[in-house]
């Protein structure tokens, strides 16, 4: 039943994501990614600070590991507002599918920040990804004069370093209280842009606007949350349906429909990193296995 609970948990928070990133979207011909980013976090703190206070002891709000979670917060955010300017400059479907290189960094990183081994296996399914992101991407001359492929892979870049803070922040600190720095580390850093060259949202685009801060508040809980029902391992595949959302919302809003190329290389960047979730969970059973022996 666990199980259950942990796959619907994650499906709720990969449409939240999708929904958050659309009102992104629809907000970008207003606020440029940094008001949205501090808009985004100045909304979800005040939704987090008083459900962590209702569902938590007070001792969530406290660590011993600042310095770590400036470092998250800091490459997170940077994270956050590249995902809001290439959402802003592609289609749904070709953004979310080129975020999927993700994981892949994380594998070609993991060798030199976590000091881990990758295996031939895991080396040639990064090579055959990232075939499928050139796919997605398009290359061509006139890529660093339209360089919006470039940045939804700066925004996976920095989603895969925060993907290794966590493996670190994980091993001590509540999931929430890396949340509530991040939000809040956030809301300092892109305040002072804010305030002096950015403007207040009219009436007309505050609904996107609360809908960022919103959304970023329900997948952050309920991903948090997946979590503690079932194991990554089980759960990483249901984030992959996030491509079906981001496709029927930009058929939907903006007539979108991603190119035989896009769908192509989306099909290979999400085989290529279910290989390496199958070929990781296969390595550990085999290592439990030898161990008994």
């Amino acid at each position: 039943m666990d199980n259950y609970k942990g796959v619907a948990l994650i499906l709720v928070a990969t449409v939240s994501i999708v929904l958050m990133n659309t009102c992104a979207k629809m907000s970008s011909p207003a606020h440029g990614p940094i008001e949205m980013v501090f808009y985004r976090g100045l909304i979800a703190l005040s939704l987090l600070i008083p459900y962590m206070m209702l569902t938590q002891p007070m001792s969530v709000f406290k660590t011993k590991r600042f310095k770590m979670h400036l470092y998250r917060a800091v490459v997170g955010n940077l994270a956050v507002g590249f995902v809001f300017w290439a959402y802003a400059l592609l289609p749904m479907a070709d953004a979310t599918a080129l975020l999927f290189a993700a994981p892949l960094f994380v594998t070609i990183l993991s060798p030199i920040m976590l000091k881990e081994k990758v295996d031939r296996y895991r080396w040639s399914a990064v090579i055959v990804g990232f075939g499928g992101i050139l796919l997605i991407a398009k290359p061509s001359g006139d890529l660093f004069s339209n360089p919006a492929s470039l940045i939804a892979l700066a925004a996976a870049l920095c989603v895969a370093l925060v993907n290794m803070a966590l493996r670190n922040l994980g091993q001590t600190d509540e999931a929430l209280t890396t949340v509530f720095y991040f939000i809040l580390i956030g809301v300092l850093i892109s305040g002072p842009y804010t305030i002096f060259f950015g403007s207040a949202p009219d009436l007309a685009i505050m609904p996107w606007i609360l809908g960022i801060g919103i959304f970023a508040v329900v997948q952050q809980v309920t991903k948090t949350t997946a979590y503690r029902f079932a194991e990554a391992s089980l759960l990483a595949p249901y984030t992959y349906t996030s491509i079906v959302w981001a496709t029927l919302v930009g058929w939907i809003v903006w007539h979108d429909f991603p190119a035989l190329s896009v769908m192509t290389g989306t099909a290979v960047v999400i085989g290529c990193n279910l290989f390496m979730i199958w070929w990781e969970i296969k390595r550990k059973g085999q290592y439990q296995q030898n161990k008994k022996y």
